[in-house]
């Protein structure tokens, strides 16, 4: 799911429309909440040149990397990395969107 979402992150911040929609026809998009998939289908329709940021996608990210950290020891020091990962991603989205 980590993936998934990281993708999907990915493709948001670029504001690639194609790969937005190839993203939300994933299966695994079924378990994004309505708030994430109303958000990644505005900013496909907004394309490169719309200015609303990610956040709602970035804060389930962050949920989700919370819940592995807190559910399984394997996982923390992943989740720790890939918390820094997502800290540096969004600082890089929000200037991208400047």
């Amino acid at each position: 799911m980590l993936a998934f979402l990281d993708a999907l992150c990915h493709a948001l911040a670029a504001r690639d429309r194609d790969e937005i929609r190839r993203r939300l026809r994933h299966p695994l998009a079924r378990a994004l909440p309505r708030t994430v998939r109303a958000e990644a289908l505005a900013i496909a329709r907004g394309g490169v040149h719309g200015h609303l940021p990610p956040t709602r996608t970035l804060h389930f990210y962050y949920q989700t990397l919370q819940l592995l950290a807190a559910t399984d020891d394997g996982a923390l020091a992943h989740a720790t990395f890939a918390a820094g990962d997502i800290a540096q991603f969004t600082r890089s989205v929000m200037v991208a969107l400047r």
